[in-house]
Protein backbone atom coordinates (compact mmCIF):
# COMPACT_ATOMS: atom_id res chain seq x y z
CA UNK A 1 0.00 0.00 0.00
CA UNK A 2 1.29 3.13 -1.19
CA UNK A 3 1.05 5.96 1.65
CA UNK A 4 -0.39 9.28 0.88
CA UNK A 5 2.35 11.27 0.63
CA UNK A 6 4.21 9.05 -1.78
CA UNK A 7 0.94 9.05 -3.63
CA UNK A 8 0.77 12.46 -3.54
CA UNK A 9 4.32 12.62 -5.02
CA UNK A 10 3.67 10.24 -7.81
CA UNK A 11 1.14 11.92 -9.44
CA UNK A 12 2.67 15.31 -9.39
CA UNK A 13 5.80 13.44 -10.94
CA UNK A 14 3.52 11.65 -13.37
CA UNK A 15 1.65 15.17 -14.15
CA UNK A 16 5.22 17.11 -14.57
CA UNK A 17 6.24 14.07 -16.90
CA UNK A 18 3.65 14.52 -19.27
CA UNK A 19 3.40 18.63 -19.08
CA UNK A 20 7.28 18.26 -20.25
CA UNK A 21 6.59 15.46 -23.05
CA UNK A 22 3.14 18.22 -24.41
CA UNK A 23 5.91 20.61 -24.97
CA UNK A 24 7.51 19.10 -27.83
CA UNK A 25 10.97 19.70 -29.90
CA UNK A 26 10.83 21.32 -33.08
CA UNK A 27 13.46 18.92 -33.94
CA UNK A 28 11.30 16.00 -33.07
CA UNK A 29 10.29 13.61 -35.54
CA UNK A 30 7.60 14.83 -37.29
CA UNK A 31 6.61 18.06 -36.60
CA UNK A 32 6.55 20.75 -38.97
CA UNK A 33 7.23 24.23 -38.49
CA UNK A 34 7.56 26.83 -40.71
CA UNK A 35 7.95 24.41 -43.50
CA UNK A 36 11.01 22.56 -41.93
CA UNK A 37 10.76 19.63 -40.20
CA UNK A 38 12.68 16.60 -38.92
CA UNK A 39 12.02 13.03 -40.22
CA UNK A 40 14.20 9.76 -38.85
CA UNK A 41 17.08 12.29 -38.60
CA UNK A 42 16.84 14.23 -41.35
CA UNK A 43 15.82 18.01 -42.54
CA UNK A 44 13.63 18.63 -44.27
CA UNK A 45 12.81 21.96 -45.72
CA UNK A 46 10.17 22.96 -48.21
CA UNK A 47 7.31 24.59 -48.59
CA UNK A 48 6.46 28.19 -46.62
CA UNK A 49 10.24 27.71 -45.76
CA UNK A 50 11.43 28.22 -49.27
CA UNK A 51 8.72 30.44 -50.21
CA UNK A 52 9.59 33.29 -48.05
CA UNK A 53 13.31 33.24 -48.36
CA UNK A 54 14.99 34.57 -50.95
CA UNK A 55 18.51 33.96 -52.05
CA UNK A 56 20.58 30.58 -52.12
CA UNK A 57 20.38 27.18 -50.64
CA UNK A 58 22.97 27.24 -48.72
CA UNK A 59 21.44 30.60 -47.14
CA UNK A 60 18.12 28.61 -46.37
CA UNK A 61 19.70 26.26 -44.92
CA UNK A 62 22.09 27.84 -42.66
CA UNK A 63 20.62 28.67 -39.31
CA UNK A 64 17.81 25.93 -39.97
CA UNK A 65 19.66 22.68 -40.00
CA UNK A 66 21.24 21.88 -36.39
CA UNK A 67 24.55 21.51 -36.35
CA UNK A 68 25.45 22.89 -39.55
CA UNK A 69 28.59 24.90 -39.79
CA UNK A 70 29.70 27.17 -43.08
CA UNK A 71 32.93 28.42 -43.89
CA UNK A 72 32.80 30.55 -46.85
CA UNK A 73 36.42 31.56 -47.92
CA UNK A 74 36.80 33.86 -51.95
CA UNK A 75 36.65 32.14 -54.91
CA UNK A 76 36.44 28.91 -53.20
CA UNK A 77 33.61 26.09 -52.73
CA UNK A 78 31.99 26.80 -48.93
CA UNK A 79 32.96 24.58 -47.05
CA UNK A 80 30.21 22.56 -45.40
CA UNK A 81 30.04 20.59 -41.83
CA UNK A 82 26.61 18.74 -41.10
CA UNK A 83 27.68 17.53 -37.55
CA UNK A 84 29.21 20.38 -35.50
CA UNK A 85 31.81 18.94 -33.78
CA UNK A 86 33.73 18.31 -36.55
CA UNK A 87 36.56 21.28 -37.37
CA UNK A 88 37.60 22.40 -41.08
CA UNK A 89 41.29 21.45 -40.65
CA UNK A 90 40.15 18.50 -43.53
CA UNK A 91 37.06 17.68 -46.03
CA UNK A 92 34.17 17.41 -44.54
CA UNK A 93 31.87 18.44 -47.04
CA UNK A 94 28.90 16.03 -47.56
CA UNK A 95 27.68 15.19 -51.00
CA UNK A 96 25.09 16.65 -52.59
CA UNK A 97 22.38 15.35 -55.37
CA UNK A 98 20.28 17.43 -57.88
CA UNK A 99 17.46 15.82 -58.57
CA UNK A 100 19.22 12.23 -58.05
CA UNK A 101 22.39 13.39 -59.76
CA UNK A 102 25.76 13.58 -57.69
CA UNK A 103 26.87 17.05 -58.07
CA UNK A 104 31.05 17.71 -58.07
CA UNK A 105 31.16 19.85 -55.32
CA UNK A 106 29.37 22.36 -53.27
CA UNK A 107 29.52 25.38 -55.43
CA UNK A 108 25.77 24.52 -56.34
CA UNK A 109 24.42 25.25 -52.97
CA UNK A 110 24.92 28.85 -53.43
CA UNK A 111 24.14 29.07 -57.60
CA UNK A 112 20.96 27.42 -56.94
CA UNK A 113 18.39 30.09 -55.72
CA UNK A 114 14.83 28.82 -53.60
CA UNK A 115 12.81 29.96 -56.51
CA UNK A 116 13.84 26.90 -58.47
CA UNK A 117 13.25 24.35 -55.33
CA UNK A 118 10.41 22.07 -54.16
CA UNK A 119 12.42 20.46 -51.37
CA UNK A 120 16.04 19.89 -49.51
CA UNK A 121 16.44 17.02 -47.77
CA UNK A 122 19.59 16.94 -44.92
CA UNK A 123 20.83 13.89 -43.82
CA UNK A 124 24.01 14.84 -41.09
CA UNK A 125 24.27 10.77 -40.60
CA UNK A 126 24.78 10.24 -44.13
CA UNK A 127 22.21 7.81 -44.45
CA UNK A 128 18.50 7.57 -46.27
CA UNK A 129 16.30 5.02 -47.11
CA UNK A 130 15.43 6.60 -50.24
CA UNK A 131 16.77 4.05 -53.23
CA UNK A 132 19.16 5.48 -55.26
CA UNK A 133 21.63 7.17 -53.15
CA UNK A 134 24.80 5.87 -51.48
CA UNK A 135 26.09 6.67 -47.82
CA UNK A 136 28.35 8.97 -47.40
CA UNK A 137 30.32 9.55 -43.69
CA UNK A 138 30.12 13.16 -43.98
CA UNK A 139 26.45 13.93 -44.76
CA UNK A 140 23.43 13.85 -47.61
CA UNK A 141 21.83 17.13 -49.17
CA UNK A 142 19.57 16.01 -51.34
CA UNK A 143 17.46 18.86 -53.46
CA UNK A 144 14.64 17.83 -55.60
CA UNK A 145 14.20 20.55 -58.13
CA UNK A 146 10.32 21.94 -59.04
CA UNK A 147 8.86 20.48 -62.26
CA UNK A 148 11.21 17.82 -62.50
CA UNK A 149 8.89 15.28 -61.68
CA UNK A 150 5.44 16.33 -63.91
Amino acid sequence: MISGSRYLAFVICTFLLSGCAALQNPYRSGRTEGGIRNEGGATIISGVALDDQRGSILDTMEGRVPGMQIQRRPDRCPEVSLRSHVTFRSVVNPQVYVDGTRTVDTCILESLVTDNVESIEIYPTGVTMRPGYSTHAHGLILIFMRGANE
